[in-house]
């Protein structure tokens, strides 16, 4: 593949940062001071062909990552565009901060990857790392060499196979290493094993036999007892259904105990709410039940003291009326009646005396002096009687008013007034305590009752009565509400009892299905146990010869694949025999291909180097030789090893394989070869024949030449060569 490179991008890579380098076909100088960046383009192209070579070296000058990282940076980037057989591609490579690489090949035609998975250098080049730095990559710090023994391996396998991967001396050697390791002159290796092994496997045939037969009598022995197992195992699974039948309707048992413990909380529970419902709450009851009692036996008691003061207070009221009846009058009246008469009387005495005054003056007077006078003194003495008489009349009304016959009658009865008037004084004291007593009774009862309507009322509905019977129907609730509550709370804690470490929905999924057992539990354990027992020996019996029948029959192999063992083995042996007669022709192929790098590869690379070395010597050094080991030599008559020559020489020697090793080993391709500073032990002379010996290679192969002065470009201008100068720009 005819290879030319038309740019170099770098991103990052070593001092250059942000930089371009534009080349032409044939010659490319590049000239610039040292430190300038020369020698960091070169390795950043063989970069993106390669990638990083040395990285696993310590040492900074041999681990090529570690020493183009930039130190402003952790990563190394950038690309080179080139024309391969008339395609353009553009390599892109980085090297990322955790030192893995990634590379791309694009068509710059269609824009899509090409070469994918493939290293760029070995795409485009044909050769690895290793040869390209041997062949195309000439740098400043490149010794010159008597003799390339990898080079000449390469192209020694590349006349063989066309495959410059192929060692083949390393070829011979792993041959015979194979052949010896099939079959050895001291009849060791794998042929003699085989063989040896078949033997074997002839024994171990018979053996097998002879064990396979042990084996089938155990077998024979398993097979009678497997309808014995067979008829233990349906029996114990009927059993073990039976048993789980049981164990279903004993959950079922407690399911519904469950149930009914439920329910009869349930009832307990609404019996001791209809029963707590009837009194308003229970809250302290008892001692509410032992207060009221106290109040109610006072309350009784503070009746009965009322009653006895009311009878006495009607007594004394009968006693009083009774005396008010034997009175005529009352004691008021009476002696309203008795002033009324006094005064009457003291009035009739009074008329009746003035009477009795004037009608002796008018008598007097009329006997005496004038007889008008003594009649009118005797006219008032009779008005004053009669006066007097009306007073009479008066007091004779007041008595009959009070019905009395007569006024001594009246005065009789008036005289014992105050007698009688101090009995009834009397009888009013005495009612007038008991109405007190009476009073302070009733109310105290007010108090009581009150006290016992409002706790009473606490606990139940009540209008008054008879607050002991009241009570005793509080108490008979209260009780009745207790031991109704105490049967609650019996039946809940049997109730959460019933409920403790178990689920009742696992009991009931437990107990689906469950069907009344025909047998008690014991019985159908027993013929468990029975049967279990019989399952368990006759398993165990089972389990020793079936592991007598295994070790039988492990030990006896299979006689089947021994045969086919020995078949193979035989075969093998037959096949590896055919192998090791075509190791010893390979390897007498090998040899006699030999011969063909004396006579034709290295005649051809002497040639095309002494053409290159005459160039550059101006012909002073001629019979210029390489041999199978690239080892250069000089001379027409006497031959001398290039170790002789000045070191100027021997770079010219050198670099003039190198042009014919390109030549070589690119099948007449052109492809780029990169230069840097390989000048420095040349004189001015030499490097001008130098450039004749480049110019002629530049017809087939790009030269990049990267150079700290301007020797090289005096002397391609010299001899009339045309050359591009690119320089290194930042972008």
């Amino acid at each position: 593949m005819n290879v030319s490179i038309e740019k170099a991008e770098i991103i990052a890579f070593g001092k250059l940062k942000n930089a371009a380098v534009d080349f032409k076909r044939g010659i490319n100088l590049l000239s610039a001071p040292n430190e300038s960046g020369k020698t960091t383009l070169a390795a950043f192209i063989k970069f993106v062909f390669y990638g990083y070579a040395g990285g696993r070296n310590q040492a900074l000058a041999e681990n090529e990552r570690k020493l183009y990282t930039p130190w402003d940076g952790d990563f190394s980037a950038g690309s080179v565009t080139l024309e391969a057989d008339g395609a353009r591609y553009t390599v892109e490579r980085r090297c990322l901060p955790s030192g893995k690489e990634t590379v791309t090949v694009t068509d710059r035609a269609t824009g899509k990857p090409a070469f994918a998975g493939e290293v760029p250098g070995e795409a485009f080049f044909g050769v690895s790392e290793d040869v390209f730095a041997r062949t195309l990559f000439f740098r400043q710090l490149t010794l010159p060499q008597s003799k390339d023994e990898l080079l000449a391996d390469r192209l020694s396998n590349i006349a063989i196979s066309a495959d410059e991967q192929i060692n083949t001396g390393k070829a011979i050697s792993r041959l015979n290493d194979a052949k010896n390791e099939l079959k050895n002159r001291l009849g060791n290796g794998i042929i003699p094993q085989l063989r040896r092994r078949s033997e074997e496997l002839s024994l171990s045939i018979t053996e097998s036999l002879r064990l396979r037969g042990e084996a089938e009598k155990v077998r024979a022995r398993i097979e009678e007892r497997a309808p014995t197992l067979e008829t233990d195992k349906k029996k114990l699974a009927a059993l073990n259904c039976e048993r789980t039948n049981i164990e279903k309707y004993e959950a079922l048992a407690k399911l519904n105990n469950i149930e009914r413990l439920k329910r009869e909380e349930a009832d307990a529970a609404a019996e001791y709410e209809r029963s707590a419902s009837a009194l308003k709450s229970l809250d302290g009851i008892n001692s509410a039940l032992r207060e009221l009692s106290a109040i109610n036996s006072e309350y009784v008691a503070e009746k009965t003291r009322a009653a006895s003061a009311a009878e006495a207070l009607n007594e004394a009221e009968a006693a009083r009326h009774g005396l008010e009846e034997q009175m005529p009058f009352g004691i008021a009246e009476a002696k309203e009646a008795g002033r009324e008469l006094e005064k009457h009387t003291r009035r009739v005495y009074f008329f009746a005396a003035a009477a009795a005054l004037f009608a002796v003056a008018g008598v007097v007077v009329l006997i005496a002096a004038n007889k008008l006078i003594g009649v009118l003194l005797l006219g008032v003495a009779a008005a004053a009687l009669g006066v007097a008489g009306a007073f009479i009349a008066k007091r004779a009304g007041v008595v009959h008013r009070l019905n009395f016959d007569s006024a001594a009658e009246f005065k009789r009865e008036l005289a014992l007034l105050p007698q009688k008037e101090a009995e009834l004084d009397a009888l009013e004291e005495k009612l007038k305590t008991l109405r007190e007593g009476y009073d302070k009774c009733f109310s105290r009862c007010g108090r009581l009752k009150s006290r016992l309507d409002e706790g009473i009322g606490k606990y139940m509905d009540s209008d008054g009565g008879d607050y002991s019977e009241l009570l005793d129907t509080m108490l008979s609730l209260s009780t009745d509400c207790g031991q109704k509550r105490a049967v609650y709370n019996i039946k809940k804690e049997e109730y959460e009892r019933s409920l403790e470490g178990i689920d009742p929905d696992a009991l009931a999924e437990e107990a689906r299905g469950a069907e009344k057992p025909a047998r008690e539990k014991q019985e159908v354990d027993n013929e468990l146990r029975f049967y279990s027992k019989q399952y368990e020996q006759l398993g165990e019996l089972q389990k020793q010869d079936e592991l007598a029948a295994a070790s039988l029959e492990s030990r006896s192999g299979d006689p089947a694949v021994l045969v086919g063992k020995k078949a193979l083995c035989d075969a093998r042996a037959a096949e590896l025999e055919l192998k090791y007669r075509a190791y010893e022709a390979a390897i007498n192929a090998i040899n006699e291909s030999g011969d063909y790098m004396k006579s034709m590869v290295a005649p051809r690379i002497s040639a095309r180097a002494d053409e290159y070395f005459a160039v550059a010597t101006d012909g002073r050094y001629g019979g210029f030789e390489v041999d199978t080991k690239l080892s250069m030599s000089f001379g027409a008559d006497f031959r001398r090893s290039c170790e002789y020559l000045s070191a100027g020489t021997r770079d010219s020697a050198y670099l003039s394989l190198r042009l014919a090793l390109a030549d070589m080993l690119f099948g007449g391709s052109g492809v780029p070869m990169i230069l840097d500073d390989a000048f420095v032990r040349m004189d001015d002379g030499r490097i001008r024949m130098m450039a004749r010996a480049l110019a002629e290679a530049a017809e087939k192969h790009q030269i990049i030449i990267l150079s700290h002065g301007d020797r090289e470009k005096d002397a391609l201008r010299d001899i009339g060569a045309e050359f591009a100068e690119p320089v290194i720009r930042m972008v």
